[in-house]
């Protein structure tokens, strides 16, 4: 496992701040979120049902749409939190590259919410499920280690549960197959604000092929191609357009962001790039 690059960090959050959401926002969890923050009684967010919530306030119209137990929440329970979710799955530890990117833009985010004065928790999906809050998500991104077998939905049900928060900022390269409207909605459930950064090996995004070339799925170690010849790397163009199209069409559905960026551009570079979007001067 490579070091994490702090200074690289360091030089990426340097003048900038996290851009957060402004308030609650629409959603199709519950149908209508409210638009302005009031009193404690005000219906304000939703969120999955935690052992030893009470039952009184489930709310069965979203149980019945989404097959989960949904708890209303009420204003006092949204806090000022920004949650970072780390896909710690093994595709995103194929290249020294890829893994590097992840780990940095995670601690990048985590950084830009503690110099607001922001709570910051850090929930990592892998082989083992772990969270950290404050100064220890740094810790903890020094030694995690992206070996998941499973999925990262399926890693994510195993993990500590997600919070109410502000803002919720999850890294991963979302190549695995799932149903990405619902596992969107889940990701948005109890956040005032999503953002899905995707993060790429510049031959996840244009494979070369070749005859020494081949596929192969990270968490299960099958060869599914022996030869990249073209007729299967243009199959494969294909198919990753058709699933970004499916990501970008189900982050829509949820108002969240997809940020999409190569692992081959450094954090600095992409900070003030294609993650511009989630920042503003600081």
């Amino acid at each position: 496992m490579s070091a994490l690059d702090e200074a690289a960090v360091e030089r990426a959050a340097a003048g900038l701040r996290l851009r957060l959401p402004r308030g609650p926002h629409r959603g199709r969890i519950g149908e209508v979120r409210a638009n302005s923050v009031g009193s404690s009684m005000e219906l304000h967010d939703f969120r999955n049902y935690h052992p030893g919530d009470d039952v009184r306030h489930l709310d069965w119209n979203a149980v019945a749409r989404t097959g989960e137990l949904v708890l209303r929440v009420r204003q006092e329970e949204v806090s000022p939190r920004v949650e970072v979710v780390l896909d710690a799955s093994k595709s995103m530890g194929v290249t020294e590259a890829k893994a590097a990117r992840a780990r940095e833009l995670a601690l990048w985010t985590c950084v830009l919410a503690q110099r607001a004065g922001l709570q910051v928790a850090l929930v990592v999906a892998g082989e083992r499920g772990q969270k950290a809050n404050g100064a220890g998500v740094q810790v903890a991104l020094r030694a995690v280690e992206l070996d998941g077998r499973a999925p990262f939905d399926e890693a994510l049900r195993r993990s500590p549960p997600l919070m109410p928060c502000g803002l919720r900022v999850v890294v991963s390269d979302l190549l695995f197959e799932t149903r990405a409207e619902p596992f969107a909605e889940r990701l948005a459930r109890g956040a005032s604000g999503l953002a899905l950064v995707q993060v790429l090996d510049e031959e996840d995004l244009d494979p070369l092929g070749g005859a020494g070339a081949r596929l192969v799925d990270s968490e299960s170690n099958e060869f599914l191609e022996r030869i990249l010849t073209p007729a299967v790397v243009d199959d494969y163009r294909e198919r990753l357009k058709s699933h970004q199209k499916m990501w970008r069409e189900a982050a829509q559905r949820v108002m969240a962001s997809l940020l999409t960026v190569s692992a081959e551009q450094d954090t600095p570079a992409l900070a003030r790039g294609p993650l511009s979007p989630l920042t503003e001067a600081g």
